[in-house]
């Protein structure tokens, strides 16, 4: 149906490593590109990822390319021509697709780095113990 392949990784510190990690704030953003036929019918849309740190302690940007060979091929290749943009709605596989693939590197460029993950981690905190009788009330 779809995969993604990346084509280009970008990474920078701007912050020397003996400031540690500061506190900040991520932001990403997803740009498709272009969007186009091959020869073997299956339609490829350009993007780029961007995460974005405040302050500016870091840039990460990644590029790529999502295949895509399903029912929906001729629709995405008209919507593009037109608006210059895919209906995130409708083709909101396509953008959950780039994202996943995107972030799950992101979080491994971030790490390489040593910058805060662009998404946060689940971690796991010690069982509490309840006294018999004693119930967790919701609402």
């Amino acid at each position: 149906m779809g995969g993604v392949i990346l084509t280009g990784i970008e990474a920078k510190r701007f912050i020397r490593v003996d400031e540690g990690s500061p506190s900040v704030g991520i932001s990403s953003n997803l740009t498709l590109t272009d969007a186009y036929s091959s020869n073997n019918n299956n339609i490829f849309i350009e993007f780029v990822f961007c995460c974005n740190y405040s302050p500016n302690v870091c840039s990460i940007k990644i590029e790529g390319v999502f295949i895509y060979d399903g029912p929906e091929k001729e629709e995405i290749l008209n919507e593009w021509k037109e608006k210059k943009r895919l209906d995130t709605g409708k083709f909101l596989f396509i953008h959950n697709a780039i994202l996943y693939r995107c972030f799950v590197e992101a979080v491994g460029v971030s790490s390489d780095i040593n910058v805060p993950s662009p998404v946060s981690m689940p971690s796991v905190s010690p069982k509490r113990e309840v006294d018999p009788g004693e119930g967790i009330v919701y609402g």
